[in-house]
This record gives C-alpha cells, sequence and structure tokens, in this order.
C-alpha cells in the first residue's frame, strides 16, 4: 500500500462504518471547479484490498499527486484531467457526448505552455486507461492495461481535442493542424484479472510517474 493511504486505511478501520462517507474537495485545477467527492467506507476498503477501484478514488489520487508536485516544484510541469469530464457515460454510445468531452479538454489545453504534460485517466467501461499529453509536439503516450490496440473512442476524443486546439494557436503550430496526432503506446503493466487496471495506472508507469 502506498504510504499515503495508510492513515486513510487506519481511520475507515477505526472510525468509519459502512454508509459513512469522507468528503474531499478537489480543485478546479482538477475538474475546472472547484468541487468534493465523497469516499465511502466502501470505496476505501475496495481500494486497499485491490478491489475494483471507483473515479472517486482515482480523482483523491490524483489531488495527491497535484499536491506532490506542488511540493516538489513541478506544478508548472504537469495537470491532471478529471476522468469525469472526458469518459463516456455509456459506451454503447461513445459518440454521443463525444463533442462536449472534447470541449471539455480543450478547456484544460486552450493555454497550454511549452513542455507541459496532461495527464488524463479515461475509463471505457469498467476497464481504466491513460493518456499523457504533449500538445506542443503533437503527442499522446497512452497507457492500457490490457494492451489492446483498439481504442477507438480515447482516439476520436484526443484527435478532436487537438485539432482543436492547434487551430486557436499561433501560426507556428497552426501548419500542423491537418498532420496526425501521434499516438505512441507505452509499456504498462499486463493486468490478469479484472481489476488491476486502475491500480495500474495509478502506479509508476501511469499518473506516479
Amino acid at each position: 500500500m502506498n504510504r499515503a493511504m495508510k492513515p486513510l486505511a487506519y481511520y475507515a478501520h477505526s472510525s468509519m462504518r459502512q454508509g459513512n462517507q469522507i468528503e474531499v474537495p478537489i480543485p478546479y485545477t482538477i475538474m475546472g471547479f472547484d468541487m468534493p467527492v465523497f469516499l465511502s467506507f466502501e470505496d476505501i476498503y475496495e481500494f486497499i484490498n485491490l478491489q475494483e477501484i471507483s473515479a472517486n478514488c482515482i480523482l483523491v489520487y490524483m489531488r495527491y499527486f497535484e499536491e506532490l508536485c506542488r511540493i516538489n516544484g513541478q506544478a508548472e510541469k504537469y495537470v491532471f484531467v478529471s476522468p469525469s469530464l472526458i469518459s463516456p457515460v455509456r459506451t454503447d454510445t461513445e459518440d454521443a457526448g463525444r463533442r462536449e468531452r472534447a470541449d471539455n479538454l480543450l478547456s484544460f489545453l486552450r493555454d497550454a505552455p511549452k513542455e507541459r504534460l496532461y495527464l488524463v485517466p479515461h475509463n471505457r467501461g469498467r476497464h481504466w486507461d491513460l493518456g499523457v499529453i504533449d500538445p506542443w509536439e503533437d503527442l499522446v503516450l497512452y497507457f492500457d492495461p490490457l494492451r489492446e490496440k483498439k481504442r477507438d473512442d480515447f482516439t476520436e476524443l484526443m484527435n478532436m481535442a487537438l485539432t482543436d486546439w492547434k487551430i486557436t494557436i499561433g501560426e507556428g503550430i497552426r501548419r500542423r493542424r491537418d498532420c496526425k496526432t501521434k499516438f505512441s503506446n507505452r509499456s504498462c503493466p499486463l493486468q490478469e484479472g479484472s481489476v488491476e487496471c486502475g491500480y495500474f495506472i495509478l502506479g509508476e508507469n501511469g499518473l506516479d510517474m
């Protein structure tokens, strides 16, 4: 267990009961606006016992990583984007709402300085994958614990957001707006069961890079 989770695990075991919740504020830098998320006893229990991970756990962990970046003087280098802003609500209609989800991502990219990376967890129906976007290089690093080649929603989403971003910025990159975004599949532990994906994208090959 990550050392940052040990106090939370201890609190859950010693002070919480089933049905209890902890409120955790999530800053606008992750959501685009300030909002709380609520971790239930069940969320925490499932997380510390390596069961299926919830989106709220991902959000709280992203807040933890963002605070580490701030402490280490890297707050300007990494931006964490909430999966709730870019993941399809229903996987049988992924194209529905994709324009809105691409616009959500574009709102984070709009004023991107060079060398800033955007870490974007994405859920495509009870499976987590991760994109790391370098907009000025027109590059997306892709981590998938299933190592599947089919990533239609993710690819279309990234292409829509980055194409629009290239149109809105200076001439130096605008000439490349018709070029295809480069996708690079990155090494990631191969999950053997059905629940490890969320933990793998939080691990040393994913958000914890």
